[in-house]
């Protein structure tokens, strides 16, 4: 290769290389250039006190109150989960714009972007709106994707519903599309090694008691039960006692519209060892369960641990300041708060769960359902006659059969050989040898 080509291949490749360099460049300005897709919003997203939620089918309108706490319209006001709608604010506010995409209607469906009033549309409709009523974002959402880019973000497209132009995003932007979804479905949570007592009381006025005599108890017990009863399924009992720990529901509705008096109620009181109680009435209606709960503080209720004995309170005393040297090591930012006493936790569950009746799923009070014949099952008394009848092999006492029986006759020098004297591949549990 001369002087002259090599010359000419160098020009050739800085030109290659500047270009790519100013495409790059280009693509990269343009983007940032494109920013975010609503760029106005997080100035404002504090005065956001509406946002509706709008498929082709459904429509949901979730609006916050003074307390800050946001509130589902079709619900009549029940509390939203805040986790869901902070994430909801945030992912349009941080909603990145990748590309422009089509304009042409026609093209909606393709990627999900079109009017949802439109027949069959898969879009939804994100309206952000202030106190005021006036509207400060809204947005058509369409198909989505994970990000090629960042498996931990999405595409999404998305169109303004007064602008033609749709885009592709890039962000997180997750929207639940049926009301329930949107609700704090938390109801209520007994901590399990706290609960003394359950009552199960059916409408016919059968009940049963399920509880544990001290808290520091493993296994909870049925009241009354016969001497030749015993528990079917030992965790039966479990299951029935901690119903209440870290229960959710399905779906709410306002306490007036189910009959909690129907023929099928069925009471269940839970009593803490600190006092608290519980009840909570179940209902079957239209195949779902109903749930309304109350809540009180039972001062009668309360253990109290009884008095220790000289060795008890010497052995505490011990571990006691075993216990000091360790928490003496421990960071104050460890200790636990204190735990709120149980009159405090009963007017708080009133206040939340007072005015409604919660969907609850079968299986979580089926155990519930049972009546006490359900839970034990009673060994029948052995029979004189039949314990006269069932001889064990190994009692000498009994008359046995010989295991051998000579013949008659025998020609000489065959001798029948002594019962005493006959081999045995083992021995009666009285003989056996090592």
């Amino acid at each position: 290769m001369n002087a002259k080509n090599f010359s000419i291949l160098t020009v050739i490749t800085i030109v290659v290389v500047v270009a790519a360099v100013l495409l790059t460049q280009q693509k990269t300005t343009t983007i940032t250039e494109k920013g975010k897709f609503f760029p106005q919003l997080e100035s404002v997203v504090n005065d956001v006190t509406e946002i509706n939620v709008m498929t082709n089918d459904k429509s949901m309108t979730m609006n916050r109150g003074e307390d800050w706490q946001w509130q589902l319209k079709e619900k009549q006001g029940y509390p939203v989960e805040t986790a869901k709608v902070n994430d909801l604010l945030l992912g349009a506010v941080h909603l990145m714009i990748r590309e422009a995409k089509t304009s042409n209607p026609k093209l909606y469906s393709k990627i999900g972007v079109e009017d949802v009033s439109e027949d069959g549309a898969k879009s939804t409709l994100v309206t952000f709106k202030k106190k005021e009523g006036e509207t400060v974002a809204s947005v058509i959402i369409g198909n989505d994707r994970v990000s090629k880019g960042d498996s931990t973000q999405r595409e999404i497209y998305v169109r303004k519903s007064n602008d033609k132009q749709a885009w592709l995003t890039v962000g997180q932007f997750s929207i639940e599309k049926n009301p329930s979804d949107w609700l704090d479905k938390s109801l209520v949570d007994l901590d399990s090694d706290n609960v003394r007592q359950v009552r199960v009381t059916h409408s016919d006025g059968e009940s049963f008691l399920v509880f544990k005599d001290t808290p520091k108890d493993e296994d909870y017990q049925l009241a009354d039960l016969p001497e030749n009863g015993k528990i079917e399924q030992s965790y039966t009992l479990e299951n029935i006692a901690t119903t209440l720990t870290g229960l959710s529901f399905d779906d709410v509705t306002v306490a007036s519209d189910v009959d909690f008096e129907k023929g099928n109620a069925i009471s269940t009181i839970f009593t803490t060892f600190d006092g608290l109680e519980v009840t909570m009435t179940t209902v079957g209606k239209d195949d779902k369960r109903y749930a309304k709960f109350v809540a009180a503080f039972n001062p009668s209720a309360v253990w109290v641990e009884p008095p220790k004995t000289e060795d008890e309170a010497k052995s505490e005393q011990e571990e006691g300041k075993d216990s000091a040297k360790t928490e003496e090591k421990d960071d104050d930012s460890k200790k636990e708060e204190p735990k709120e006493d149980a009159k405090t936790r009963a007017e708080k569950l009133n206040a939340k769960l007072g005015a409604w009746a919660y969907e609850l799923s079968k299986y979580k009070v089926d155990d519930l359902e049972k009546k006490r014949d359900d839970l034990i099952s009673i060994e029948e008394p052995v029979v004189e006659e039949e314990l006269a009848a069932e001889v064990s092999p190994f009692d000498e006492s009994a008359d046995l059969p010989p295991l051998f029986t000579p013949p008659m006759n025998l020609p000489s020098p065959f001798k029948a050989m002594p019962m005493e004297d006959l081999p045995s591949s083992f021995g009666t549990p009285s003989t056996a040898t090592d």
